[in-house]
């Protein structure tokens, strides 16, 4: 059946028309994620807020980005960061799903094909009859197939409105069809989005013919909403990442004569192996000894607040109290103040410790985000430290070229140790760009120099670091930096900024990862607003993106990462 000529403004998130046998009619029905990236009742911010709360990994997951007009969209001016942030539920969760309406025998397809994701992600369903639930189902066949996006389901499934919609459900369909609606809408529920909405999907599009389909029955597009739900306004060539798959269950047929290579999509009913690779990622099997902090787990960026703290609890108890290593990997400041923020670790107990972002003076801090690491049992192999120019200087210098060198507590044996290091505390004057490095130099086995320069006219009046060594040798251990001068010159500025970078030896195993921001270069007539955060990790690379929104000027930003097992 299929769902017409609907209002699909009226409709939420990740709204999917039905997938048409195209060898038997002419008629395309298109899968496009939805004109509401929020539900009704919820702000973006509120949205965002909600997510971080429920799963604190979801300020440093990215994924593709849309806007209220579709899918395809442009990522050239993302106005909000909730709109980069991810959705998706805490890993070891136990998803509560419950029914509206429907046959017996429509509920027992989804509680055979759902729990299919499980299988690939530290998750759990639990199908109950009523009460409190985090995904409401109804079955209404005038309204097609469609899901809310992750965590928002749970807001709407708890204002008694159903969060997903299986219009296509019944015996008239074959079963692998069934599953394959299933198995979409699921992933949508579960905070995955359309592949095809992925900036890195670079299909060939024959508008024209696009045009002429998707404009006669039954969608009667006109031009202009054909452009905002299938083609991409952003300039590919400049971005590298991972590869599109088309064989992901979060992809819906295209026929070829929608493409100028004349290659349509494959009817995908089964999750790919990149599928359930990307949900082992985002909701992992094994509890991490690091993790993250996040203002919008204490309010929403629209109420900014110069003081923030959050008791973090180590994943275990330690015999004794670990060291916590800390780096920044978010900040969205005001302009018209002087840039202003550390991030520390305080009051480390063997069970948990305070985690902070503060700013002080006038500055006017919306958000910002940290990353930690539990530096207990297991890491006996590594060392680390903090480095703030206030120890080569006073602030009311504001030097540019800041460096000491940094003696081991311990010698290294052998060869050089590896060497990264993180900011943790900015202080700038709001009145020229904001320029700061953070690098090392002259790394032997008994220690190495530290350096936290600026440049130009910039006025830097403090600025620290932490920093983590390691044996060069250490098995099991990865660390690296990247930079947007990986792949565009500074003096092109764009939002979002995304590549691949290989691990130096293949892991046996999925790594663990953090990193945390070591440099940036900004425009000091807007808001200083930059994120880090990566779309994925494999045993071979990890795809990092360094993005910022609104009206914001990225001229160059650079990160440093971690990576163990």
């Amino acid at each position: 059946m299929s769902p017409g000529n609907i209002d699909i403004e009226s409709l939420p998130v990740a709204i999917c028309f039905q997938p048409f046998d195209f060898n038997m009619s002419t008629e395309y029905h298109i899968c496009f994620a939805g004109a509401n990236p929020t539900p009704e009742g919820l702000t973006q911010d509120e949205s965002a807020a909600r997510a971080a709360v429920e799963n604190q990994r979801n300020g440093s997951l990215t994924i593709p980005i849309g806007n209220d007009q579709g899918p395809m969209v442009s990522i050239v001016e993302p106005q909000s960061l909730a709109v980069l942030m991810g959705k998706f539920w805490a890993p070891g969760r136990e998803l509560r799903i419950s029914f509206v309406a429907g046959t017996d025998w429509q509920k027992d397809q989804v509680k055979k094909f759902a729990p299919l994701w499980c299988k690939h992600a530290n998750l759990s369903m639990k199908f109950v009859p009523n009460g409190e639930c985090d995904i409401l189902i109804d079955f209404n066949p005038s309204l097609g197939s469609w899901s809310n996006l992750g965590t928002d389901s749970g807001y709407v499934a708890s204002q008694r409105r159903p969060s997903m919609n299986l219009g296509w459900i019944n015996k008239d369909q074959k079963e692998e069809n069934i599953r394959g609606v299933i198995l979409h809408e699921f992933g949508h529920a579960l905070g995955a989005v359309h592949e095809h909405e992925s900036p890195f999907a670079q299909i060939p599009w024959n508008k024209e013919a696009v045009y002429k389909s998707l404009g006669g029955p039954p969608n009667n597009w006109d031009r202009k909403k054909v452009d905002s739900n299938m083609f991409t306004k952003y300039g590919l060539d400049k971005v590298k990442a991972t590869k599109f798959d088309l064989l992901s269950i979060m992809l819906y047929h295209y026929p070829p004569e929608w493409t100028t290579n004349g290659k349509g999509t494959p009817y995908n009913n089964d999750l790919s192996e990149k599928d359930k690779s990307y949900i082992r990622f985002t909701y992992p099997p094994k509890r991490l000894d690091a993790g993250q902090f996040n203002t919008m787990e204490l309010h929403p960026s629209n109420q900014p607040a110069s003081v923030n703290q959050q008791s973090k609890f180590f994943w275990k108890q330690y015999p004794t109290a670990p060291r916590v290593p800390v780096g920044l990997t978010s900040l969205d400041v005001g302009h018209e103040r002087n840039i202003r923020l550390t991030a520390t670790a305080t009051d480390i107990t063997q069970e948990n410790f305070n985690s902070n972002l503060n700013a002080w003076g006038d500055t006017v801090l919306y958000g910002a985000s940290l990353t930690y690491l539990e530096a207990g049992p297991g890491f006996e192999y590594l060392q680390t430290g903090t480095f703030s120019t206030t120890e080569v200087g006073k602030w009311q210098d504001h030097k540019s070229q800041n460096s000491k060198r940094i003696t081991f507590a311990q010698p290294f044996q052998g060869e050089a140790p590896k060497v990264i290091c993180w900011l943790t505390t900015v202080d700038m004057g709001k009145d020229k760009n904001w320029r700061i490095k953070s690098y090392v130099t002259d790394v032997d086995p008994k220690g190495f120099t530290a350096h936290i320069d600026s440049w130009d006219d910039t006025v830097m009046y403090q600025a620290a670091i932490t920093w983590i060594a390691y044996p060069a040798n250490q098995p099991n251990v990865a660390s690296g930096t990247f930079s947007t001068d990986d792949i565009r010159p500074a003096n092109k500025p764009q939002p979002e900024n995304s590549a691949t970078v290989k691990f130096a030896k293949k892991f046996g195993e999925t790594p663990k990862l953090a990193m945390a921001l070591s440099g940036f270069d900004y425009g000091c007539n807007r808001n200083l607003r930059l994120r880090l955060s990566t779309s994925g990790v494999t045993a071979e690379a990890v795809t990092w993106h360094l993005q910022s929104w609104g009206d914001s000027v990225m001229y160059r930003a650079s990160a440093a990462y971690f990576a163990w097992v």
